[in-house]
């Protein structure tokens, strides 16, 4: 394998700085199901002998592309760190660091706002679109949950993106300058373009070097705690149990909050959580991977199908793994929470973090992945 020839843009209209870069690394996404999404960031580092960081003041739109133009991260600079040689005798570097939109519309904060009526979860995710300067939000398909109404909302772009996720149960990403609020049916869509093997290097097979399974801790819930407040501003309190898997492991719980608009779809969701993330023996997994073991174009439509396909990225794939000592390889479906990368000019290792696919599997008649009896759940 070769290593990928990664291409660095600034600005609009975009001036290619890819001569300049010595290394790169970067996060998006989050690594577990039950975060809260908090943005992601990329730092580059380049020459600067002759003072090339006087290119990137803060602001400075960033973009990582594959060499066939997919984009890996984009963002905007926030800061620079100066690695300046001693005597300007040897060769004095600069690390740019951007954060993506998802950490912008931290940022943005909404103050008196009274534009979040009662609606679904995608159109009031969408109600913030008309402010200035904000961050844009991008939805697609059906949003199923209601989100109840704020007379004057206090508080960060984010922080309300992120009540609304907690009660769609889907997932939140950057895109270009923008945040895409990805429903619970879209996050539970899978493809079979890419999967992840042990061994099997290929176009639609990624072999990777290195995966951790991991079962229990934060992800092992079997009560709920959900607090919300209705339209009306009435509280909202319900509780949701798995008493046989309190009864076979003890009880583990958490408490959320949404902005469910009712006590029934906060009493259904509640309920959905404690029985999906029950199972102490369900595992997430980090996988590890590089171009210089790995086929790049499996790669690059890994990334391109999670984060910018059309008309909705695809966030669940296919995994193959073997337990020690087993004969044969166990295959489940998965899906991308997030991932981190590093690279340089000889080689580009990924991480990508994967929840099972059952945290997001909505019961669907005669389907082979979300419609499977005692493992699929109906939807709330």
């Amino acid at each position: 394998m070769t290593a990928e020839a990664w291409q660095f843009k600034r600005g609009s209209p975009s001036v290619s700085f890819t001569s300049s870069v010595l290394s790169f690394s970067g996060f998006q996404g989050r690594r577990n199901y039950y975060d809260n999404y908090a943005g992601g960031s990329f730092q580059i580092t380049i020459k600067n002998q002759a003072d090339e960081i006087a290119n990137f003041p803060r602001g400075t739109f960033v973009q990582i592309a594959f060499a066939n133009g997919y984009i890996l991260f984009t963002g905007e600079v926030i800061g620079v760190t100066y690695n300046d040689y001693p005597g300007n005798t040897g060769q004095s570097t600069a690390t740019i660091t951007c954060q993506d939109a998802v950490v912008q519309a931290g940022k943005y904060l909404l103050q008196n706002y009274a534009g979040y009526t009662e609606t679904t979860t995608g159109l009031q995710a969408l109600a913030t679109n008309s402010l200035p300067d904000a961050p844009g939000v991008l939805t697609t398909g059906t949003y199923q949950s209601t989100a109840a109404g704020s007379a004057s909302y206090n508080g960060s772009m984010l922080n309300r993106l992120n009540l609304l996720n907690n009660t769609e149960r889907g997932q939140l990403m950057p895109l270009g300058t923008s945040v895409y609020f990805i429903s619970r049916a879209n996050a539970a869509t899978v493809t079979t373009q890419v999967a992840f093997d042990p061994t099997v290097s290929s176009t639609t097979s990624i072999s990777y070097t290195d995966i951790r399974r991991i079962n229990a801790f934060d992800s092992f819930m079997n009560s709920v705690s959900l607090n919300s407040t209705t339209t009306a501003g009435a509280a909202i309190n319900e509780f949701g149990n798995n008493t046989d898997s309190q009864t076979a492991y003890g009880l583990s719980g958490y408490q959320i909050t949404t902005v469910d608009s009712s006590s029934t779809q906060g009493r259904n969701l509640a309920s959905w959580l404690a029985y999906v993330q029950s199972d102490p023996n369900v595992l997430t997994f980090e996988v590890d991977f590089s171009d210089a073991a790995s086929n790049k174009t499996a790669i690059r439509d890994l990334i391109f199908l999670s984060i910018a396909a059309t008309p909705f990225p695809f966030r669940g794939f296919s995994l193959q793994y073997r337990v020690p000592g087993a004969g044969s390889n166990t295959t489940l479906w998965t899906t991308l929470e997030g991932f981190s990368v590093s690279g340089t000019p000889a080689e580009t290792r990924y991480t990508v973090y994967l929840s099972p696919h059952v945290f997001y599997e909505m019961f669907i008649l005669d389907s082979n992945v979300n419609g499977v009896l005692d493992r699929s759940r109906l939807g709330f």
